[in-house]
């Protein structure tokens, strides 16, 4: 009986092992694939591919920035003007959410 489990589990190191020689095997020939690419200068078309969508996604960076820094300074001046018409509002206000941050931040 001792001997038909150390057949099994030689039979399962074998397929292991011939799973890992064919995975080896299939990676050599993809390496050589890519190494074929770069030498042939497919991947520079590629290159300028991500250069072109980096580019458009720094102008949508920008664009996006732009319109959160307006948004912010619009927040600014709405939230002045508060202030300046309800001082007193404003102040117990600014004082309740000090009141409600230390509490949550000495947990």
């Amino acid at each position: 009986m001792a001997s038909a489990t150390k057949s099994r589990r030689r039979g399962a190191a074998s397929a292991s092992v011939d799973a890992i020689v064919d995975d080896l095997a299939a990676l050599k020939r993809d390496f050589a694939r890519l190494m074929e690419q770069v030498k042939s200068g497919a991947v520079d078309g590629a290159g300028k591919t991500a250069e072109d969508l980096l580019e458009r996604l720094n102008e949508r960076a920008s664009e996006l920035y732009d319109r959160v820094s307006e948004q912010g300074e619009n927040s600014v001046r709405v939230i002045s003007r508060q202030v300046e018409e309800r001082p007193f509002t404003s102040l117990l206000v600014a004082f309740g959410v000090g009141v409600i941050a230390s509490r949550l931040l000495s947990r």
